[in-house]
């Protein structure tokens, strides 16, 4: 299973990073704004998808938005933080608590919080929480993807078509490779076309993609376009456009017209 999340930080050198996807919880607007300004100013790796003021609406934005990270109040008008972890039991986010309280530290460490942080929050101290929940997530993620590698290994004839993991605001979506017809490029993001009529879209360069899905049956035949030779019913080579399956009419660059054919001879 292969998980997209790599950031680039400077010329060949990469480091495996999980954009954290959280929200807020917190009665207090002010706080809520704070802290939202806060995690653009500190920690830019952190997007915010939701927010919520008190203990129901809290519940209501987790199940919806299903984050990684909560940053999670104490006191609420219609109840505690405690509260509310109690009845999203079993937890399957990280908790780091914000509150002007410092005597619930240690109750708040019970319930397996990543840190404890008191208001005024300290830049330092917030930047601090969100590595050190960082890493266990990381660490996460890395067991999952081992353990399907090693599953791919002991059912050799799984193979044929791999899964790619693309981590929305919204949701966590997990394509077939050999469902995409294609992937187009939008500016910064990368959009992917599949053959149920889906169209699901990441923060995440198309350049990205590319090493991974031209492994799998898949050709960049432009800066902004990778298509899946499957899906693939029509080229014409003096328009220098591809015609997929869909109807779909896909530009191709002058520069990738050879290797195009090249391809399509050995078919």
């Amino acid at each position: 299973m292969i998980n997209f999340t790599t950031r680039f930080l400077k010329p060949n050198v990469t480091k495996i990073l999980i954009m954290t996807n959280a929200v807020i919880i917190d009665d207090e607007i002010r706080s809520r704004e704070t802290i939202t300004e806060m995690l653009k100013l500190y920690c830019p790796q952190v997007q915010l998808v939701g927010t919520g003021e008190n203990v129901q609406s809290g519940i209501k934005i987790i199940r919806n938005k299903r984050p990684q990270l909560v940053f999670l109040d104490i006191r609420m008008p219609d109840g505690s933080g405690f509260d509310l972890l109690r009845r999203m039991v079993p937890v399957s986010f990280k908790i780091i608590f914000v509150t002007a309280y410092e005597e619930y530290a240690i109750k708040a460490f019970k319930f397996n919080a990543i840190d404890y942080l008191t208001k005024p929050i300290d830049p330092d101290e917030l930047q601090m929480a969100v590595e050190k929940a960082e890493k266990i997530v990381d660490f996460e993620n890395l067991n999952e993807r081992l353990t399907q590698l090693l599953d791919d290994q002991k059912n050799p004839g799984n193979n044929k078509s791999q899964k790619v993991i693309l981590k929305t605001a919204e949701s966590i979506d997990v394509l077939d490779t050999a469902n995409i017809i294609r992937c187009e490029s939008d500016g910064n993001y990368t959009v992917f076309y599949t053959n149920d009529n889906e169209k699901v879209m990441v923060s995440r360069t198309i350049k990205e993609f590319v090493p991974f899905l031209e492994e799998h049956n898949f050709i960049r035949v432009h800066q902004s376009h990778l298509i899946n030779i499957d899906f693939l019913k029509r080229f014409k080579k003096d328009e220098l456009i591809c015609i997929l399956k869909d109807n779909t009419e896909i530009p191709v660059s002058y520069r990738k017209r050879a290797a195009l054919l090249k391809i399509l001879k050995t078919l």
